[in-house]
């Protein structure tokens, strides 16, 4: 009878052990302790600015410290694009409202295709400008804290998308007089001039 009882008892004992074992792993996103935040870099707290560039900030947590580093790498070039993507999503608009072409434009539509190809492609030229690596407990585990600051040269995206319109003769006929163009051209002459400078 008593070992019946036992053989009875043996699944649940066995999901009791699995569920108390499974608790006692390290927390991989713990909370910053108060040494940590001290600590945050100042680039990360007030994100750089400067002309033709943009700049995105992240962290990422994990026990290897290659993975908490790719973590907050992916992390600020996900809000890098969703950024930018929002942008040119306003540039699109801007291009239907000052040249008059319709929503169902061929025209706009191959603008709108163009441009998505560029930002695509230049989204993977960002760098790693800076990074910070901070080391903690948590539950007597090491944690590695990576922050993380990327730069991406949006002038050199401007260019490329220009160089592309221009090759379109029907594109850039039916945008060239308007204020988008204008000032597209003007980063990308701020752009060139940054280049021949040596920066």
């Amino acid at each position: 009878m008593k070992n019946k009882i036992i053989l009875l008892l043996f699944p649940f004992l066995t999901v009791l052990l699995f569920n108390c074992g499974a608790s006692t792993g390290p927390d991989l996103s713990p909370e910053p302790t108060r040494k940590i935040m001290s600590n945050i870099p100042d680039w990360f707290m007030t994100t750089p600015k400067k002309d033709g560039f943009r700049y995105e900030t992240a962290t990422g947590t994990s026990q290897d410290l290659q993975l908490a580093i790719n973590k907050a790498t992916l992390d600020a070039a996900s809000r890098l694009a969703a950024t930018i993507n929002s942008e040119m999503e306003g540039y699109t608009k801007r291009v239907q409202e000052e040249t008059g072409l319709g929503s169902e434009s061929e025209l706009l539509d191959r603008y709108s295709q163009t441009q998505g190809q560029i930002i695509a492609t230049a989204l993977q030229d960002y760098v790693v400008a800076k990074k910070q690596i901070m080391e903690e407990k948590s539950n007597n585990q090491n944690i590695f804290r990576a922050y993380i600051l990327l730069e991406w040269d949006e002038g050199a995206a401007n260019k490329r998308l220009l160089d592309k319109i221009k090759a379109d003769k029907e594109i850039y006929d039916a945008i060239r007089a308007s204020e988008l163009m204008e000032e597209m051209e003007s980063k990308v002459e701020a752009y060139r001039k940054r280049k021949e400078a040596g920066n």
